[in-house]
């Protein structure tokens, strides 16, 4: 017997907000969609789309289009400033035609979008919401602008790690910022990079370049490739108050060949900060509440899962309200995504301080034990696994 349609409200129009808004729509419950930006507008760096997110994307039928505009990822590869490897996984090794994706953010959320509008979800642009209370079952949204809108079911939080919404679910939880984060740029690649993996060059545990093919933007145009480099945040901005050319050097020091893109940046403004979350959530719902992506579970990206795991999330709930009535089918989808998401938190908290800390006697450690697992074929694995994004599944697709 087919779940009741619902009434839901979904805040955030990120990745996790949009998947979902398309999937349960499908579904046949009313959707309204709340966004603080009064217009679609993504900000963040170039990041890897994973096979994992590759399946939810081919579920909304936007997989080619976004595809389209990727550069195809074939490797991870790390290498010291001596330029000996620290890794090197190939999605080879975990089947024949698999592969990552890097891809420009603003090419997603406006394929999204696009989707949104196929199912012609109801979107409110320029609403934030504050708050949110019950009235006889059901949710009341109250914006920062005094605005109210009523009668859901079910409310789905999703607006991102500095969520103002999460404790609603009432099941406790932290966020702690990383002491570590990045500066990011994108430029043109020039055909100095890659544009089949992802490079990155370490020097210690407090210096890392990452360098990301990231495709072509919605307007074509010449490949892209973002530049990450590792600061600690509380030297942000005594970093911005020094000539961009000091900050330029450093990473000249490790990686000589990154001299072109570096060339491209003029000053302080083309150069934004990223600042990393950790979020933790006992239970990722409560009574008519779900909280997705990183809302839920926001983490370093060390292994560039966020938005693969917000895909995974988005899909998981539809199935689950698919094929139970809202209070099982939340029960459903906590102990569905508990395996994956637990996993990779706990494995991106042990990962990041052997590349972003003041451990700097974790070096020669570090590259004893990577340089064994990656000889160990299980352990070499279990890695490449991990960073498509399938350890714990990554997704939801038949009933346990």
């Amino acid at each position: 017997m087919k779940p009741p349609s619902l009434r839901i409200a979904i805040v955030g129009c990120g990745t996790a907000g949009p998947a979902a808004a398309v999937l349960l729509k499908r579904l046949g419950h009313e959707v309204v969609l709340f966004e603080r930006a009064d217009e679609c507008k993504a900000v963040g760096a170039g990041f890897l789309l994973q096979p994992s997110g590759m399946v939810v994307l081919k579920e909304l039928g936007i997989l080619d289009e976004v595809l389209a505009h990727a550069a195809k990822v074939d490797r991870l590869h790390v290498l010291d400033s001596t330029g000996d490897t620290l890794l090197d996984l190939r999605y080879g090794e975990i089947g024949k035609g698999s592969f990552g994706a890097g891809l420009h953010r603003p090419v997603l959320l406006h394929h999204l979008i696009a989707a949104m509008n196929e199912a012609e979800v109801d979107v409110r642009w320029g609403w934030e919401i504050e708050d949110a209370s019950k009235s006889d079952g059901r949710w009341i949204l109250k914006s920062t602008d005094g605005n109210k809108c009523s009668g859901f079911d079910l409310l789905i939080v999703a607006d991102g790690a500095r969520s103002k919404l999460r404790d609603l679910a009432g099941t406790g939880g932290v966020n702690r910022g990383y002491p570590w984060g990045a500066h990011w740029f994108i430029g043109k690649n020039d055909g100095v990079f890659p544009e089949n993996e992802l490079y990155q060059v370490v020097h210690g545990t407090r210096r890392l370049g990452g360098f990301l093919a990231t495709g072509r933007d919605l307007d074509g145009g010449d490949p892209l490739v973002s530049l990450f480099w590792s600061i600690k945040i509380g030297d942000d901005a005594a970093w911005r108050a020094r000539p961009i050319e000091e900050w330029k050097r450093q990473i000249l020091d490790i990686c000589p060949k990154s001299a072109g893109l570096l060339d491209q940046i003029t000053g302080w403004d083309q150069v934004l900060t990223a600042r990393y979350g950790d979020v933790r959530m006992r239970r990722w719902y409560g009574e008519g509440i779900v909280v997705l992506g990183d809302a839920a579970h926001a983490m370093s990206p060390q292994l560039g899962q966020g938005v693969n795991l917000a895909l995974a999330d988005a899909s998981c709930l539809a199935d689950c309200l698919a094929r139970h009535p809202l209070p099982e089918a939340l029960v459903l989808y906590q102990r569905r995504r508990r395996l994956a998401l637990r996993y990779y938190q706990f494995a991106t908290r042990w990962l990041t301080p052997w590349f972003q800390s003041d451990h700097e006697w974790l070096s020669p450690i570090r590259r004893v034990f990577f340089g064994i697992s990656r000889r160990i074929p299980l352990a070499r694995l279990l890695m490449t696994l991990s960073m498509a994004g399938l350890v714990g599944t990554g997704r939801c697709s038949s009933e346990k």
